[in-house]
């Protein structure tokens, strides 16, 4: 079940919102045609945090910015495409609610705290990790609680054929962080080593900042409330 486009209409152009993705295109661009040479420096790799080692070899630089800098490197086309399709029909309205500068700040915070958060819950390891889907987890979660009211149409495959079902906002995401949880028990996808490939701590420590920091960076409400449309009323 992969979201398509939700029920709000933004009052202005999701610059910023456009800009990451635009970034994390390029840059998985730039990777791929490096040969991964971007990833193998700059994926956030927890272990390094606690390695006096690390600091020495990697350098302060790299090892602290790392963790903004994984949040825009990606391991795979799939990985790339579903993270920025969630950005792309979430982001644009919780950056319409809290400013373009605001929302920056708020999408790196949520993705830093995300990485640190799988860091700490996962014994600081020393496999590299890139990915947006933190911060992303993030904006939904501050979409959780700012749209109650929304509906996401979403793409179900039936067999061959895709099918696409209205489903309320809070249902879809409540769903997507019930099974983050379920994940990150390691029973369901894991590696040799018993530990999940997917880092699933990152998804719900961003859904639970970006639910807890969501307030504090929409600031007075000034503009409009949400325009919302009948999604079953609209043609294909």
């Amino acid at each position: 079940m992969l979201p398509y486009r939700d029920s709000i209409r933004s009052t202005r152009p999701p610059i910023v919102t456009w800009t990451i993705i635009g970034i994390c295109v390029f840059v998985f661009v730039m990777d791929w045609l490096g040969r991964h040479a971007v990833v193998a420096r700059w994926a956030f790799v927890a272990r390094d945090l606690v390695s006096p080692h690390a600091w020495v070899e990697r350098g302060p630089l790299v090892v602290v910015g790392s963790i903004l800098a994984s949040q825009f490197l990606h391991g795979g086309i799939v990985h790339l495409g579903s993270n920025m399709l969630f950005l792309y029909v979430f982001g644009d309205n919780v950056e319409d609610r809290m400013g373009h500068a605001r929302y920056a700040g708020f999408y790196l915070l949520c993705g830093s705290l995300a990485a640190l958060a799988e860091a700490v819950l996962t014994g600081f390891p020393a496999r590299p990790m890139v990915g947006a889907s933190g911060a992303i987890a993030g904006v939904l979660g501050a979409y959780f609680v700012l749209f109650k009211g929304a509906w996401v149409r979403s793409v179900v495959p039936l067999f061959i054929f895709p099918i696409f079902v209205d489903i309320p906002a809070v249902v879809f995401i409540g769903l997507w962080i019930v099974f983050q949880f379920v994940y990150s028990l390691g029973f369901l996808v894991t590696t040799t080593g018993g530990r999940p490939e997917v880092a699933y701590f990152a998804h719900i420590g961003g859904f639970l900042a970006g639910m807890w920091l969501q307030k504090g960076f929409v600031g007075p409400q000034r503009r409009p409330p949400p325009r919302y449309r009948v999604l079953s009323l609209e043609v294909e």
